[in-house]
This record gives C-alpha cells, sequence and structure tokens, in this order.
C-alpha cells in the first residue's frame, strides 16, 4: 500500500521551524543608542563584561528573577535596555516596564525605549506607527510594553506578562496600600507564562538602606548573590575589590595619589584602560570565592559590582569624590550607596578605622608598656578556632592592645584535649616582655562559651589557671554580670561592654600598637551603633547591628570583661588605681594564686553580683 506524501515549500517550512535563540549578547551589538542621552550610540560589553553573564541569563527561564545591585553609571540601565531588546528582537510578548512613579515611568519609557527602538533597525522594522509608541504604552507589530508604577496598585493589576522589569527598586516602598509591592504584584503578573516555563522577572537598583525593598530581597529563599570578582595580573589573586580594603594613598608634594593595589602582593590594578585588563580577567563567585556553575544556579540570581569595577569612573575620581564627604554625613551617606554600592544603615558608631589608626603608638605588637599593672586577654570561639586579644592596663584609665592573633582549631575535628592544648600553649602560657627585658604572663583570660564547641571548651579549659568561663546574658538580666555558682560560669550583659569600648576607643587612653592587623581593625569596627525606627510609632532606638565579621572586637570585650571579675588580689579595675599596685604572675613577690575566686561569701546568694561601672569607665 503506498503512503501519501505532501509536499511543503519553503516558506511553510520556515513558518514551522522554531527560530534558535540566540544569546541575547548577540542582540546587544544591534542595539543603537540615541547620542544625546548616551556617552555612546553602541554598547560594548567587553567594556563591562560584568554585566555578559546576567545579559547571558536573559531568556534562560530556569533563573526566574534576575536582579543587578551596582553603582550609578555603571551600565545597569543598559542592561535592562538589552532585556528589553531581547524581547522585541526574539522573544517577543506582553511585558510591563515598572518604574518607582507614575512621572519617572512616563521619562523613561521615552528615553530608555521609545528612542532605543527608533535607532535600532532591528527593533524599527516592528513599529506600526508612530503614535503607538507613546508614555503611556508601546504597540508594535509583535509585542506590547506596558508601564508600570510602583506606587500604583492598579497600574500593575491584571495584565499578564512574558516578562517584568524593574527599575531603581530603591525607590520603591515596602508596600502598596498596607497589602503587597511592586516585586510581588510584578511576580504576579507572570504567573500564566511561569506556569509555561516562560516568564522571567528582572530588576537593577543602585542600593539604598537596609530594611527596604531591595535589601530584603538579599534573603527571599533560593537565591544566591554573586559578586565581581579580579584577578590581580601579578600574583593571580582573586578578589572583590573594595575601597578601603585595597587602597594606598601616595603623597607627592602635598598631592595625594589613589592606588587600588592587591591585597595579596601589593601591586597596583590598573585603570587607565577604563579597567579593561583588569576587567577581563573578571568573574562572578559568592562571597567566598566559590564559582556557582550554570545548571547549578537556583530561581533568584542576585549579581553585584561597585564603582571600584566601573570603567566611567578612575581610582582617582573615586577618592577625590570620597574626600568631598569629609564632614558631611549626607555626602558620604550618597558615596557609600551609589558609588560603592553598598546598604546604608543610621550609623550613630563614631569609630572608624581611620580613627583607630590615630590611636597607633611606637611600640609594635608583644611590647608590654613601661605603665602596665596588669595584662588580660579575651578570646572569641569561631568554628575555625579562636580570635584572641591581650590587653595590658595602667591607672588613669590607660589602656593598649597588646596582641592580637587567631588560633586554628577547626570543627568538627576538635576534642578537648585539642582546646587545652591550644590555649594551654598560645595563650595561658604565652609571655610577653616589657621594654627593660621583664616578662609578663596574662592575669586572666576570658573565653566566651555560647558559640562554638562549647562541650569541649568546658572540659578542656577547666583546670587552666586564671581562666573564666562567660556567657552573653540577656539585656534585661538585673546587674552587668551574674555568676552562676553550679555552672562555674559568668552571665554577662555584653552590650554594655559594647558600649564601653566604644566609648573608650574615642579617647587617647585607648591605644594600639604601630603594626596592629588591618583585619583586627576592619572587624572591631564592624559592629556599629544604629538607630532602628518603628515603622508604626515612628520611634527610634538604638541597636548594635553588624556589617561584617566582627570576631576581635568580641574578643576584644572578653579581654575588658575581666577587668569586673573579682580574684583573689582583688577586682582589676578598682585595684589598678591604688599605687602599689601590680599583678604579674611571673613576679614571684606577689604571693597570690591568683586564682579566680569560686567560693561566694555571702552563702545566702547563689550568684555573684557586680554592679554596673564605675564612673569614667
Amino acid at each position: 500500500m503506498k503512503k501519501n506524501k505532501a509536499t511543503i515549500s519553503e516558506e511553510e517550512l520556515d513558518i514551522l521551524r522554531l527560530p534558535k535563540r540566540l544569546s541575547a549578547v548577540e542582540v546587544a551589538k544591534k542595539i543603537r543608542l540615541p547620542q544625546k542621552s548616551n556617552v555612546f550610540n553602541k554598547i560594548d560589553l567587553d567594556l563591562t563584561p560584568y554585566i555578559k553573564l546576567p545579559t547571558h541569563l536573559i531568556g534562560y527561564t530556569k533563573v526566574k528573577w534576575l536582579f543587578c545591585i551596582a553603582p550609578t553609571q555603571s551600565a545597569k540601565t543598559v542592561w535592562l535596555q538589552i532585556v528589553m531588546a531581547d524581547a522585541i528582537d526574539q522573544d517577543p510578548g506582553p511585558l510591563m516596564y515598572i518604574n518607582p512613579d507614575e512621572k519617572l515611568t512616563k521619562k523613561n519609557m521615552k528615553l530608555k525605549v521609545i528612542d532605543m527602538i527608533k535607532e535600532s533597525p532591528s527593533l524599527a522594522k516592528h513599529i506600526i506607527d508612530m503614535r503607538k509608541l507613546a508614555q503611556t504604552g508601546i504597540e508594535l507589530d509583535n509585542m506590547s510594553i506596558y508601564p508600570g508604577w510602583a506606587g500604583s496598585k492598579s497600574s500593575l493589576s491584571s495584565t499578564q506578562c512574558k516578562r517584568v522589569v524593574l527599575d531603581e527598586i530603591r525607590l520603591m516602598a515596602l508596600t502598596i496600600g498596607d497589602e503587597s509591592n511592586a516585586i510581588k504584584l510584578a511576580q504576579d503578573r507572570l504567573t500564566t507564562y511561569d506556569h509555561m516555563g516562560l516568564g522571567q522577572g528582572y530588576g537593577v537598583s543602585t542600593p539604598s538602606v537596609e530594611g527596604d525593598l531591595l535589601h530584603q530581597q538579599l534573603t527571599v529563599p533560593d537565591t544566591v548573590i554573586l559578586y565581581w570578582h579580579v584577578r590581580c595580573e601579578n600574583c593571580n589573586k582573586a578578589q572583590i575589590l573594595d575601597f578601603f580594603t585595597n587602597k594606598k594613598i601616595i603623597t607627592v608634594n602635598g598631592t595625594e595619589t589613589y592606588k587600588c593595589v592587591c591585597t595579596a602582593c601589593g601591586h597596583a590594578f590598573r585603570d587607565d584602560d577604563q579597567k579593561r585588563s583588569m576587567n577581563g580577567s573578571g568573574f562572578y563567585a559568592k562571597l567566598d570565592g566559590s564559582v556557582v556553575a550554570l545548571e547549578d544556579l537556583p530561581e533568584r540570581v542576585i549579581f553585584w559590582w561597585t564603582s571600584m569595577d566601573s570603567p566611567f569612573r578612575s581610582f582617582q575620581a573615586i577618592w577625590t569624590e570620597f574626600r568631598k564627604t569629609k564632614d558631611k554625613l549626607h555626602d558620604y551617606k550618597n558615596f557609600w550607596q551609589c558609588w560603592l554600592a553598598k546598604f546604608w544603615i543610621d550609623d550613630i558608631s563614631k569609630t572608624s578605622v581611620s580613627i583607630l589608626k590615630e590611636r597607633r603608638v611606637k611600640d609594635r605588637m608583644g611590647i608590654v608598656p613601661s605603665w602596665c599593672r596588669v595584662i588580660t586577654a579575651g578570646i572569641d570561639s569561631q568554628k575555625a578556632g579562636f580570635y584572641v586579644v591581650v590587653r595590658a592596663w595602667g591607672e588613669n584609665r590607660k589602656t593598649r592592645v597588646i596582641d592580637a592573633y587567631f588560633l586554628e582549631c577547626r570543627l568538627p575535628v576538635t576534642e578537648a584535649s585539642d582546646v587545652n592544648n591550644i590555649i594551654k600553649r598560645d595563650v595561658t602560657n604565652r609571655i610577653y616582655a616589657d621594654d627593660k627585658g621583664d616578662k609578663w604572663l596574662i592575669g586572666l583570660t576570658s573565653i566566651d562559651t555560647g558559640g562554638n564547641r562549647t562541650k569541649q571548651i568546658y572540659e578542656g579549659t577547666a583546670n587552666l589557671p586564671r581562666f573564666i568561663w562567660v556567657k552573653g546574658a540577656k539585656p534585661t538580666q538585673g546587674t552587668t554580670i551574674r555568676f552562676n555558682k553550679e555552672l562555674n560560669l559568668y552571665l554577662v550583659r555584653t552590650v554594655e561592654y559594647l558600649d564601653e569600648t566604644e566609648e573608650k576607643s574615642e579617647t587617647a587612653f585607648f591605644q594600639l600598637p604601630a603594626n596592629i592587623p588591618e583585619d583586627f581593625l576592619r572587624q572591631w569596627v564592624n559592629i556599629r551603633k544604629a538607630l532602628k525606627e518603628n515603622k508604626t510609632t515612628g520611634e527610634k532606638t538604638v541597636i548594635w547591628k553588624h556589617i561584617g565579621q566582627f570576631d576581635y572586637r568580641m574578643a576584644d570585650i572578653h579581654s575588658f570583661i575581666c577587668m569586673d571579675i573579682p580574684t583573689s588580689v582583688g577586682t582589676f579595675r578598682s585595684e589598678l588605681e591604688k599605687p602599689d599596685f601590680r599583678f604579674n604572675p611571673l613576679v614571684k613577690k606577689i604571693e597570690y594564686d591568683a586564682a579566680v575566686t569560686r567560693e561566694i561569701e555571702d552563702e545566702e546568694h547563689e550568684d555573684y553580683e557586680i554592679n554596673t561601672f564605675k564612673e569614667g569607665w
């Protein structure tokens, strides 16, 4: 039996064939931008390679949301234009373009969308009628673009879209009419296309303040944050460029020149070629440097870069802008957000790395000052090991860090014996010397037991001399310090020691050695006093907010706590001001064992309580 055969023309085959999807990187090459509002009329992704990966993911709908957090003047707007051009050119479907308010929406519809369509031949061919290119909506022969603004629920309702685009999320409110927000409503518009595996959402913004709509996206489940990394051409060290961390200032004849240098070898990164050589080796990775494969990306990806990466701002220009902010909080806030691309917190802390550097003296680490009367140490326990800070104390409220270091002791392999050996060898038995050669031992050491390896710490340090255990207490605890006799543990309101260290760091009584590690300085200021506003009442309260790793600060707090613990030679803080007081466990003429008082004289009280600090401390 013969089978029937059908003849199909080439024209009919063209209709049946699914078009091959190009990367949006190829579409970007076709885009033309009006010169009146752009530096260049073509998009050069080699100039801004940090938008290549976000561009490549346009249309890759396994990733449902793509966000770019970036400074001003760094091509994030260009990326949005590529998103919309790609839809028109090869992936048509209803698109909603959302801005913070109606006025900005109409302005951006004209400058960023309509003008781009008119200038780009591959897009202009879809124009039906020039009157259909309006700020209130764009109708092409293959799709429509709808305007929306974050303050209007009605403008974000009804229309089902294949793509939604949000511009400057930082200016969008957390809620619209106490019900939802622009991102949630935009997500609702994608529902139908999401079910078919076709929907995708996009958002760009400069950071604003912690807690706003943009900041909340960082903690949404199934989100990965990728940061732009570059490699040093000298040592190949990969790193995220940070304005402060990578800073080196060279002063010649009173003129300051900013150099962005590698944190590993000190080699200077070039920017005289618009950072092409630097960014040419760039790549995206997590904060810890780990790279995520394309197939392992979750549903939400956030890309983050700063002005340090932007070819439109030289390192010197960034430094100049920073210098302009001196003593101008509003300008500094703008620099922090719009240049460094960081979220701002209502920070009322005065201490900074630069202020701490002013506290440095000529003596180096390990040298006990001549005025020292006792040494204390604090230990903060983390998964990778122990952060240790050692302090010398003298009369007239004088104190100096004489050592700060990290002891590796990794979980989960740590045993109690490991803890004992490490702390005995590198803390309690560590010997220091003053400029006369006299040797010193630490008078009292305090360790935080409320974090990692608690059991091993208790078992491994139970018999160490001049050693106490501390755990943070709730602010509602009636006194600053309570001693739990049953657990042999001091419960401490550590927030009060945060306040004390903050206040003391602002005075000349607070000293640091000449070669104090930069890591210590950064960690010390990474927990800040901030104002928290009640969104309902408007009332502001002071809280402590950490903005990065602060383990050295917590270790230092424990060195301060030692000053208020009763010992058989008295409480160090009160004894310091006595003319004849000097406690050094190595000096035999002091006939005290210096063991921490374990017994409480008043047997009616299980807990030993110490009131708040003396005036001036």
